[in-house]
Order: structure tokens, then sequence, then C-alpha cells
């Protein structure tokens, strides 16, 4: 695994994290009790030569020989096989070294504190060792997953360094570029990127404070002899005082998604153009076709314009998203343009980002537009001084729904008059949360000006941004 360090001669670096692997699964392997027992009598054995060969120098002493074949024990066989050795390796040094020699004596008071210190220090350096090997074994399992997870990965895994170099050879990039070692070594893999993204990568900007980045950029492919787009998800890998570290890319190819979702976009371009060429023919046959001396259809025409307008708005907006469904806001604005140019300052627009499916925002973009036709014509925009609040929200429900409010609210006109019947303007309005669960409309023909209100529930939607009001 590639380090944030190296000596800068990276074959190196290679070779000795190899070794240091290798001294790793050393200490860290489990033994069964056969080998268990073969390190332990050996480690003594050798301690007591030792002891007996530096006999001729001193007398004294004798267990602190002792303790480096404990902890040699506990640290390549485990705890227990260390407590074992650690009373072995006493009672060889008592029977053997301790005055007299070869004989079993009761210790003197000095002795027993000896020995109680020896205990002591014995047990911390077997807990040490302990903690050491089971460290050691959990790396090792770490780094075997980490690398069966590169083996069978679908993309390339990189690790670079936090200057965004790379010390060590790639797994999988010399068969994706063609570059072979070392020559992508450093930043020697801006090679294989496309120079029209290098600027996308941002690699002056690099900070271990930053927990991750995500790229679009093309690879020159090798065998295909062609640039492919992939997707560079990067996380940064901090060092034990928080700084420097590692930089830990996968890279996912997705040239053939990307192609496709071109040739979406110019389809939807191409459909957005028809659609509005096509609106384009029908009004100019409409305006065409229409009898200024007839009243009744100058109106009919102008309400079916408008609608149709309200409609193609919908239409358009979905398409310029390529979502299935509305924002609310986006619609509002859209459908109440028109009417917004020369009365602006009159309208007063507030709500948060709200989606709305496909049905009811078409429905919706509809009733706006025969609201704002009335209100033009019998409400707050007949007159001076009359004004329009249009508000939406979406408040969580306990039940895991959310009720969604739409309010057009009316003052500053004349008085409203409740009509006699209701017309397809009054019954396209009620059907906007017709297609939502417990949709209810309110309509209120108060004297301070007309009122109404829209709601349904329906379930959360947890990817639905819910930004500050915007007016």
């Amino acid at each position: 695994m590639a380090q944030g360090r190296g000596s800068g001669n990276p074959a190196a670096d290679v070779a000795r994290e190899s070794r240091l692997m290798r001294l790793a699964a050393l200490l860290a392997q489990h033994r069964n009790a056969l080998n268990c027992a073969a390190w332990m009598l050996s480690a003594l054995a050798a301690a007591t030569l030792v002891r007996l060969a530096v006999g001729v120098i001193t007398t004294g002493v004798p267990l602190v020989f002792y303790l480096p074949a404990v902890v040699i024990v506990a640290l390549f066989t485990g705890w227990e096989c260390g407590v074992v050795a650690t009373v072995l390796a006493t009672v060889l040094a008592w029977f053997l070294f301790v005055p007299p020699a070869f004989t079993w004596h009761s210790p003197t008071h000095d002795q027993v504190l000896t020995l109680l210190i020896w205990g002591a220090v014995a047990a911390s350096q077997v807990a040490i060792a302990h903690f050491l090997r089971v460290t050691l074994q959990r790396v090792l399992h770490s780094e075997t997953r980490y690398r069966r997870l590169l083996s069978v990965a679908s993309g390339l895994l990189c690790v670079a360094n936090a200057r965004a170099e790379f010390d060590s050879p790639q797994h999988g990039w010399s068969d994706l570029t063609g570059m072979p070692w070392p020559e992508y070594s450093g930043r020697g893999w801006l090679k294989a990127v496309h120079p029209e993204d290098h600027s996308r990568l941002e690699l002056d900007a690099l900070s271990a404070d930053e927990p991750s980045r995500e790229v679009e950029l093309r690879l020159w492919n090798h065998k295909g002899g062609d640039w492919r787009w992939f997707v560079a998800r990067s996380v940064a890998v901090p060092t034990m005082r928080g700084a420097g570290g590692e930089w830990i890319t996968s890279l996912q190819d997705i040239h053939d998604q990307k192609l496709a979702s071109e040739r979406r976009e110019m389809m939807i371009g191409e459909l957005r153009h028809r659609l509005k060429n096509l609106f384009t023919v029908i009004e100019a046959l409409a305006k065409s076709s229409r009898d200024r001396s007839e009243p009744a259809v100058e109106e009919f025409l102008r309400r079916f314009l408008g609608r149709m307008r309200a409609i193609a708005t919908a239409g358009d907006i979905l398409l310029a998203k390529q979502y299935r469904s509305i924002e609310c806001g986006a619609l509002v604005r859209a459908t109440l343009g028109p009417f917004m140019e020369e009365r602006g300052s009159r309208f007063q627009l507030s709500g948060p980002e709200l989606l709305l499916s496909e049905d009811t925002g078409a429905t919706l973009g509809l009733a706006i537009h025969e609201l704002a036709t009335n209100a033009l014509k019998y409400g707050a925009l007949s007159v001076e001084g009359g004004a329009v609040r249009v508000s939406w929200a979406a408040a969580p429900q306990a039940d895991g729904q959310e009720m969604v409010s739409f309010e057009w609210r009316e003052g500053g006109g004349p008085a409203p008059v409740t009509p006699q019947n209701e017309g397809f303007g009054m019954r396209l309005i009620r059907s906007v949360p017709g297609r939502e669960r417990s949709g209810e409309v309110t309509i209120e023909f108060a004297p301070e000006g007309f009122c109404c209100r829209i709601g349904f529930l329906r379930p959360v939607r947890a990817n639905e941004p819910m930004s500050a009001a915007a007016e």
C-alpha cells in the first residue's frame, strides 16, 4: 500500500513494505499447541544459555535475562503462553541462579519484593505484546480484505499520496492506459487524462480537510485506442496526526452511460424545439381563424390560448429538467410570467423548493392560469392597488406522510361574488389534487378578497430538497 511518504525510490519502498508484511504475518499467525510449546521452550532455553554465558561476569539479576524470552513468547504465540513462560522463567531463574543454586528455599524479604516487581513487569510486557499481536492480526485482516476487494472490484482503485502522486504501481492502471511503471509515478499519471479535463481535478486545491470529491473525466483507453469517460470518487485518508495522508480513488467506467445521456439530452432538446414549434403553429392557426366581430369567439380564443400556454409551460419545465416531477416554484413563476410582465409588483410568491408529480403539476399550472385570468378580469388585478399572494409549503406528518398546501389569496380588489353555477374554471381548480391522497380544495369568496387553498397528503420524499422560501 502506498504511503504518504517514501524514500524517493518507489521500488525500494515496495520491497520494504513487502518485508514488513511478511514479518507481520509471521508474528500474528495462529499456532497450534505443539508450535507454541516449541517457541516457549526455545525462547527459555536461549535465555538460560545467555545467562549461563554471562555467569562468568556476574551472578546477579537472573530474571532480567528471561524478560525478552517472555515478550517473544507472548508476541509470537499469545498471552496464554506468555503467562506460562513467565512462571517457567521464574522457576528456572530461582532454581538455577539464585544462591544457593540448584536448591529450593524460602525467599527473603528482599527476594519477595524482587519477585513481585518481576511479576508486575512481566505481566505488563505480556499485555503489551498481546495488544500488538491482536493489532497486527486485525491489520493483516484488513489488508487481506482490501486486496481481495481490489481484485474483484469492477473499477480501478488507486492510492496516491497527499500531493496526488503515485508512489507505487497501481493495480490495473497499466492494463487500462498502457503506461508501464514507473512512467506514471509521481504525477506522470496525468498523461493518461484528457488535457481538457485537467482543470476539473483541481489538484492544487487538495486538502486533508476535504472528506471526499467526485469528478468526471476522460482516460486514455489503451486497448480501444480512444478516450473513455470515468467517474473518479476520492476519499482522504489522514495520518494518525490528522494531516497529510493518502487519497484513495475509485475509477468507474461510465462511458456508455455518458454517451447515452448526451444522446438523450439532444433528443430532449429536439423534442422541446418541436413542441414549441407545434404550439406556435396551433396559436398562429387559431389567431388567423378568429373573427373579431364575434366577442364570444374572441373570449373563447383568449381562454383557449392561455390554457394551451399553461400546458406548454408545464411540459417545457419537465423536459428542461428531465424529471418526472415539476418544481412548484418554477411552475408558478413560468405560468404567471405573462401576467407579471406589467404587474410584477402586485404579485408576492413564497415557498420552499417543492416537487410535484407530473399530473398534479400540469393540472396546477392550468388552475393557476385560470386563477390569474379571473383575478385580472374580476378580482384583485382588475383594479389599481389590488395584489395577489401565492404561497406553497410541505409539512411533515407523524405517520410518515407530508401535507402539501398551496394558497392563492387576493386582496385590495372588489368584493368577490359567489357564482350561481360553477364553470369549467372552478371544476378545473377542484380537480388539481385529484390524483393525490386526501385531496381537498377550499374556495372562499370573502369580502376582503378571493382565496383558494389546495391541500393533499403524500409520502415523505427523502431526496427532495427543502430550501428556504424563495421570494
